[in-house]
C-alpha cells in the first residue's frame, strides 16, 4: 500500500506499487488491516459512569442515571472524554460521532488526533419566542465550540429526544442560520417507553418526568410512533443520525428512507435497557443507511466497536435474521462512513480513501486464513496499531499524542471521587 499526504493512493501486492526513492516503509508483520473503526453515535462524557445505574427497563435506567449525573462537574467530563477517546483509539476506532451537554468531547478528540463530530446536545420545551432565544443562545456555544476545535473535527447540534424537545425547539434549531446547516443528531424510537409517553402521555417514562416535576415534549398530531409524529413536524430532514431506531414499523423505516435519515444502530446497549432489537434488516430493505454506535459505559461497553459488532450480529440472530461476519464489521466500518455521510473517503481500504487504518492480530492465525471478518471481530484479537489520516499514533502499546498513563490515572481518580471504584 501507498500513502501520499493522508491518502492511500495505491493498494495491492508489493511487486505492483512502487513508491518514489525515500519513501519510509512500515512492516506489521502477521496483522490483518482493516479500515479505521466508525462509532456512529457514543457520548464521551459519560465514559466513566459504568456502574452509575442499573441494567433496568428503560425507563427505571433514566431516571437513576439523571440523578447520578448531576454530580458531574466540567473537570470530570473532561477527564471522561480524554478517556473515552483513549479507549476508542485503543480499540481501532478512528473517528466518533460524539454527543454530549457541554462539548468536552472536542478536545478529548482534537488532542488524541482522532477525526469526529461533536453535537452539542440541547433539552427543552421552550414555545414560541423563548424557542428562538434557546436556539440563539444555542448557536452561541456552538460558535464557540467550532473556534477551539481541531481540523479534523465538526461541532453539530443533537435535541436529545423527542420526549425532552418539544417541537418548537426543535424547528428554532433548524431554521436558526447557523445551525441549519450543520449535523443534527438524535435519540430516536429507542424504547417501548418512549412510544408509550408519546403516543398515550403516561406509562413509566411519564411517571419519571412527574416525578421529577417536568413536563415531556409533546408532539400532536401525525402517526402514532415517534418516526409517524417528528415526520408530521417537518423535522426529520436529510443527514440526520437517529440513535436506536429499536420501536419502528415497516412504515416509519420507509419514511426515513424517503427523508434520508440514517440509522446508528446501538445493540448493547439496546439489550441492556429492555429496548428490544433493532429491525436492521427491515432498514436496509429499504434503503436505510445503518451504522454502529457504542452509546457508553453508563448503559453499554467501553467504546469497543468489535464488541458492538458482535453483539449486532447476536441482535440479528434474536430476530431470525441472521448476518455473517463480514455484515457485523461492514457495520462499523462501510455502514457507519455511509450514516455520517463519508463513504467517499472513509471506512474502506481503496485508493483515494483517507489512510485510517487499524492493525488487528489474529489470536487464531487458521481462522484467518478462512474467515478474516470472524478473526477481526475474535474478542481474543488484539489491535496492535492505529493510523489516522496517514499519521501512527499508536504502535507497541505506545500513543503518539496522549499521555496515557496519565489519562488513566486521572479517569481512575474522578471514578474514586465519585466513590465508583
Amino acid at each position: 500500500m501507498l500513502i501520499r499526504d493522508g491518502v492511500i493512493e495505491a493498494v495491492g501486492p508489493a511487486r505492483s506499487v512502487t513508491p518514489p526513492p525515500g519513501t519510509p516503509e512500515i512492516d506489521l508483520d502477521d496483522v490483518i488491516l482493516i479500515p479505521g473503526l466508525i462509532d456512529a453515535h457514543c457520548h464521551l462524557e459519560w465514559a466513566l459512569t459504568s456502574g452509575v445505574a442499573p441494567a433496568a427497563p428503560f425507563a427505571q435506567w433514566l431516571g437513576a442515571f439523571v440523578g447520578q449525573s448531576q454530580q458531574f462537574d466540567m473537570p470530570h467530563r473532561e477527564r471522561a472524554t480524554r478517556w473515552g477517546a483513549l479507549m476508542a483509539q485503543v480499540n481501532g476506532t478512528t473517528t466518533m460521532m460524539d454527543v454530549g451537554p457541554t462539548g468536552a468531547g472536542s478536545a478529548a478528540l482534537t488532542d488524541s488526533g482522532m477525526r469526529g463530530t461533536v453535537y452539542l446536545e440541547i433539552f427543552g420545551r421552550e414555545r414560541g419566542r423563548d424557542a428562538l432565544e434557546r436556539a440563539i443562545h444555542h448557536a452561541e456555544a456552538v460558535a464557540q465550540l467550532r473556534d477551539s476545535a481541531g481540523p479534523g473535527v465538526q461541532i453539530g447540534v443533537s435535541p436529545h429526544a423527542p420526549y425532552t424537545v418539544g417541537p418548537d425547539l426543535w424547528t428554532a434549531l433548524l431554521e436558526h442560520p447557523d445551525l441549519g446547516a450543520a449535523p443534527f443528531t438524535t435519540h430516536l424510537a429507542e424504547s417501548p417507553d418512549e412510544v408509550r409517553l408519546l403516543d398515550e402521555g403516561d406509562g413509566p417514562l411519564g411517571a419519571m418526568f412527574k416525578r421529577l416535576g417536568r413536563v415531556p415534549g409533546q408532539w400532536p398530531g401525525g402517526a402514532k410512533g415517534p418516526v409517524g409524529r417528528l415526520a408530521a413536524h417537518d423535522v426529520l430532514r436529510p443527514g440526520l443520525i437517529a440513535a436506536h431506531c429499536v420501536q419502528v414499523n415497516e412504515m416509519d423505516a420507509m419514511t426515513l428512507a424517503a427523508l434520508d435519515v440514517r440509522v446508528a444502530h446501538c445493540p448493547e446497549s439496546n439489550a441492556r435497557l429492555h429496548c428490544g432489537d433493532a429491525p436492521v434488516a427491515m432498514l436496509h430493505e429499504v434503503g436505510v443507511p445503518v451504522g454502529l454506535g457504542t452509546d457508553s459505559p453508563a448503559s453499554a461497553g467501553a467504546y469497543d466497536l468489535r464488541a458492538e459488532a458482535r453483539a449486532a450480529g447476536e441482535a440479528a440472530a434474536r430476530r431470525g435474521a441472521p448476518i455473517s461476519a463480514v455484515d457485523m464489521l461492514a457495520l462499523a466500518t462501510t455502514g457507519s462512513a455511509r450514516v455520517i455521510g463519508r463513504e467517499h473517503d472513509l471506512g474502506a481500504i481503496a485508493p483515494g480513501m483517507r489512510a485510517d487504518l487499524v492493525a488487528v492480530r489474529p489470536f487464531d492465525v487458521s481462522m484467518a486464513q478462512f474467515d478474516t471478518a470472524a478473526a477481526v471481530l475474535d474478542q481474543r484479537s488484539r489491535v496492535t496499531w492505529v493510523m489516522i489520516d496517514g499519521q501512527v499514533l499508536i504502535e507497541g502499546g505506545y500513543h503518539a499524542r496522549m499521555d496515557a498513563e496519565g489519562v488513566i490515572a486521572d479517569a481512575r481518580q474522578a471514578r474514586a471521587q465519585m466513590g465508583l471504584d
